[in-house]
């Protein structure tokens, strides 16, 4: 990928490019993005849903365990919490029965945290894309799965529908970016525009 794609991401998802520029003892990142620019789409986007879903379960946590602080407040009599939360809400029927339903209810459940990914290496293997990382979960596994996918279906040059193509080295090229390189599809009826 091309110097400025790769600043780009980078600067969009510093928490996942935290190493880039660490040493080759620390991390593959030194050496970039090592794919097309056609595939640049498909690891933006995968990157702004992880990115998204870790902090979304951060939110997440927060706001169940807030909750359960007030819940907590309100059983021992205590509505300083309550109060505040409550600020701006002019109906005080609707504030005595958020109260009520409080002081009765029960905790919310606190989901697991989702470490923070951090990339390890992006690059192209037998014509896919390949996105090794730490931490995560089994949805950004998901997530990385489908990206993976997308990619040998994907043009690494252009990014438009490709296929995987060669025999040695195996590469994903549309029609055009093939022909370009002087390879030949075996079969054009595979082939999706």
């Amino acid at each position: 990928m091309d110097q400025k794609l790769d600043e780009k991401l980078c600067e969009a998802y510093p928490k996942l490019f935290v190493n880039r520029h660490a040493s080759m003892q620390e991390t593959c990142m030194c050496w970039g993005i090592a794919t097309g620019n056609g595939w640049y789409n498909i690891i933006d986007q995968l990157c702004g849903n992880i990115q998204h879903h870790i902090d979304w379960r951060e939110r997440q946590i927060e706001s169940a365990t807030k909750h359960n602080e007030m819940i907590a407040q309100c059983k021992a009599g205590n509505f300083e919490m309550f109060e505040a939360e409550m600020t701006g809400v002019l109906n005080p029927e609707y504030k005595e029965q958020r109260k009520q339903e409080l002081i009765n209810g029960s905790d919310r459940v606190i989901p697991d945290a989702c470490p923070q990914v951090t990339v390890d290496q992006v690059k192209e293997k037998f014509g896919t894309l390949r996105f090794y990382y730490s931490g995560g979960d089994d949805y950004i596994n998901g997530l990385v799965t489908m990206a993976e996918s997308m990619s040998g279906v994907t043009c690494e040059e252009c990014g438009n529908p490709g296929k995987r193509i060669g025999g040695g080295w195996v590469t994903t090229l549309c029609k055009e970016h093939a022909e370009a390189r002087d390879i030949v599809y075996e079969d054009e009826d595979d082939y999706i525009i």
